[in-house]
């Protein structure tokens, strides 16, 4: 009978380590599938790539206007202003569009870059970022 016991207290504990490991396992999987719900980390993805190879693509001379007003909402829900959301320095494109998040895409074209931010007459951004192009010197 004793040897009985000893096997129903393991059978117990084995059981909640399951159960423990499961709801932890499923609260992660919750918290990665709403940080892919809500955009951000797919348009920062996305947003550092089209970046960079639109600057890889540059000649001098030319300017490009991006249309980024979806990465704008994303950041005004986050309470990131658009100037900190998009960077370019050292031959890399950074998006960060979450506190906790961000995605940095490397170019090639050595070339200068003159980034703009463009503003309504009430001095807010409108989401369209301009992108000026000249020869390094």
């Amino acid at each position: 009978m004793h040897k009985k016991r000893g096997k129903k207290g393991e059978i117990l504990v084995e059981n909640i380590i399951f159960i423990v490991l499961n709801v932890l396992f499923l609260a992660i999987l919750i918290i990665f599938l709403l940080n892919q719900g809500n955009g951000t980390l797919l348009l920062e993805d996305s947003y550092s790539k089209e970046i960079a190879l639109l600057i890889d693509s540059a000649k001098p001379g030319m300017i490009m206007t991006i249309n980024l007003e979806k990465a704008k909402e994303v950041l005004d829900k986050n309470g990131i202003s658009f100037d900190e959301g998009i960077l370019i320095k050292d031959h890399y494109v950074t998006v960060k569009l979450g506190e906790n998040s961000g995605k940095s895409y490397h170019f090639f074209n050595d070339i200068e870059i003159n980034p703009y931010l463009e503003k309504n007459g009430e001095g807010d951004f409108t989401g369209f970022y301009t992108l000026t192009f000249e020869k390094k010197t």
